[in-house]
This record gives structure tokens, sequence and C-alpha cells, in this order.
């Protein structure tokens, strides 16, 4: 999955998942899931963000885990009543929902196997990433040491 095209269709996935999220916050009037639906829409579009420019690897951990934990919360406010969001329970075909369900799936299962792949996911590949889409930090030259040694001479 280490494809443009998948980390496209990835994108265009996030980007709608935030617009529904975006939309249902309007009609919201419970404090927490106006933050969970603010929280998967910054997820969501950050995620998308990062799969389309020089971020993969944690446009991938950032939009799957939005799409994982988002699902989560779906499942809880429709297993169990909430207080103060006793609408949502039970109603387990509401449209949007249903939809944001399967947009999530394919997310979480297309973040599985782009993070699994043959190249093992290691901390030192998400902070040069990090470093690439955060402006005003330069990734490190391969060879280059810490700007804290002093420099070796051939």
């Amino acid at each position: 999955m280490r494809s443009t095209a998948g980390r496209v269709l990835a994108g265009v996935l996030l980007l709608a998942d935030a617009g529904i999220h975006a939309y249902e916050v309007i009609d919201a009037d419970v404090p927490f899931l106006i933050g969970g639906f603010i929280a998967t829409v910054v997820g969501a579009a950050a995620g998308a963000l990062l799969l389309l420019t020089r971020g993969p690897r944690l446009g991938w951990i950032v939009g799957g885990l939005t799409a994982l934990l988002t699902t989560i919360g779906y499942i809880v406010t429709r297993a169990m009543p909430i207080p103060t969001d006793e609408d949502d329970y039970g109603n387990w075909l509401e449209p949007l929902g249903i939809c944001s369900l399967v947009i999530q799936g394919i997310i979480v299962v297309m973040a599985a196997v782009a993070l699994s792949g043959l190249a093992p996911l290691r901390p030192g590949h998400l902070v040069q990433e990090a470093k690439s889409v955060t402006p005003g930090l330069q990734p490190e030259e391969p060879g280059s040491g810490s700007p804290d040694e002093p420099p070796t001479s051939p």
C-alpha cells in the first residue's frame, strides 16, 4: 500500500470522514460528542495531509488511529447509554454513522497493510518524516553527525 494511488485513495477517504464529522458537529449538543467530532475532523484531515505530502508513514499512523478510535467511540455510544446522550443508545443504523464506519474500516485495513509491509516501521523513520513536514526542521543528511559533534577530518 505504498503506492501513490493507495495514499491518494486513503487521503480522499479520510477527508470524506472529516467532512461527515464536521457536518455532525453542527447538530451536536453534548460537549464530549462535540470534542470527539472535532478530534476526528482534525485527526482525519491531518492524516490525509500527511499521506498526500512528505509524511506517508505518519499519515498512516494518524489516519489509522483516528479511524480506529472513532469506530470505538461509535460502538461505545451505541452499546451503552451515555449520560446526556441517550439519543444514540441503540441507534446502530444511523446513515451517516454507517457510511463513516465503512470508510473507517477501509482506512484501518489500508493502514495496517501499509505499516506491516516489507520495510519495518522504525522510530527513526517517523522522526525523519516529522522533520520533513515541520517548517524550520531540516532532515539530517545521511552521514552527517549531530550539530553538537565536532566535524571529523578525513
